[in-house]
């Protein structure tokens, strides 16, 4: 067990994948991984020649994944699809986890000296939308461009199919080599609906505008109580970690962004962030943090975290206890994949502040708990902040 320090020693995560024979390649009668209508061996049009303008072909082939590898973790009704570029096999971690044997192993057969892959999610209105199609894919400016489109098993097939009515999600690979290989991507990708929009690497999993609750009133606090004083002697105060911090979105080491915190209120589901963030004694709320990038995000352990009050003398831990040698923490790196939500639960009271928290076995609340402005900062993570106003 460490004393509380700052982060010095979180690193990104790597990948390690076991291996795995190679699969997952198309065969004859497979949809063509370039334009969807016959290629060479490789998945390409067998032609190196310049699309035209600016944009170089490419060899290509491609590895339907089926379902939709973040869970999904995003709306279709907020995007069309999403999807990224994966440069070297640390880019796709999260990937590995989620994947089955085949597509590992279409990954592992990948050679990223030469190669790379594009991972592309997308979206129907029925259950034989699990296929999608690549088209026109070039490289430009050292970025993949081209078009993606959701496709239907029953295209294909003979004979009558039977597609139920049911939104699915889909994704696929295309495994691109070139002569200069692509460093960022963009497509023109179209669900099942028709819809199309363009996607790129950055465009994460998960739209933050989407997420559920909010980051902070707005305007100063109505109470700024005096400093805290707590009548037991042998109390002592749990340490403010953070002096500057980041109102809802930051990131982690490595990364400047990708995470974003919120504060929800389960018994509000209005747009007032003034009045979900008001809350009386004994009222419940969760503060949530979601990776919506699409690469992995490592943080520290979750009960890395304080619970401050805005007093006279500034941002105050309301927390404490005995022994304050026992404000110990775990140094680890902990994995946070695409779309995933880490969740925090509480009630509005003394007790329900400290249960279920880091060092509930000696930590409490000290003096009793006081209107005014507080927050929960995760220092686990780049300083991330949530606040909101307690009226008693």
């Amino acid at each position: 067990m460490n004393e509380i320090t700052r982060r010095t020693a979180l690193y990104g995560i790597g990948t390690t994948a076991a291996a795995a024979a190679l699969a997952g390649c198309v065969e004859d009668g497979d949809l063509d991984p370039g334009t969807g209508n016959g290629g060479d061996e490789n998945g390409g049009d067998g032609n190196d020649d310049d699309l035209g303008g600016d944009v170089t072909a490419v060899e290509t082939e491609v590895h339907q994944v089926g379902r939709a590898l973040s869970g999904p973790a995003w709306r279709h009704d907020d995007r069309v699809g999403t999807g990224l570029l994966i440069t070297e096999p640390g880019d796709a971690s999260w990937i590995y986890d989620e994947a089955d044997e085949e597509t590992v192993a279409f990954l592992e057969a990948t050679d990223f000296e030469e190669s790379v892959i594009a991972y592309v999610e997308s979206v129907g209105p029925t259950t034989c939308d699990s296929l999608i199609e690549f088209a026109e894919l070039g490289v430009s400016d050292a970025t993949l461009v081209g078009n993606a489109a959701v496709a239907s098993t029953a295209d294909d097939a003979d004979g009558d199919v039977a597609c139920g009515e049911a939104v699915t999600y889909s994704g696929a690979m295309v495994r691109v080599t070139a002569a200069s290989l692509p460093e960022r991507l963009r497509l023109t990708v179209t669900n099942g609906w028709g819809d199309s929009d363009e996607i790129s690497g950055a465009d994460g999993v998960r739209d933050p505008a989407s997420l559920d609750g909010f980051v902070r009133p707005s305007g100063e606090p109505a109470t700024v109580p005096a400093a805290l004083t707590c009548p037991d002697d042998e109390f002592e105060r749990h340490p403010s970690i953070a002096d500057d911090v980041n109102w809802g979105s930051g990131g982690s080491v490595g990364d400047d962004e990708g995470l974003e915190l919120r504060l929800v209120n389960p018994a509000y589901d209005g747009d007032d962030a003034d009045e979900a963030l008001r809350l009386e004694r004994g009222d419940e709320f969760r503060v949530e943090m979601t990776n919506v990038a699409a690469h992995d995000i490592g943080v520290g352990n979750h009960g890395k975290y304080t619970i401050e009050l805005y007093t006279e003398e500034g941002w105050t831990e309301v927390r404490g206890g005995d022994d304050a040698s026992r404000f110990a923490y775990t140094d680890e790196l902990v994995s946070t994949r695409p779309g995933e939500t880490v969740e925090w639960s509480f009630t509005m009271t003394e007790d329900g502040l400290i249960e279920g928290g880091p060092h509930e076995d000696h930590l409490r609340v000290c003096p009793d708990l006081e209107p005014g402005r507080y927050r929960f900062t995760f220092w686990g993570a780049d300083d991330l902040a949530v606040a909101f106003d307690y009226v008693g």
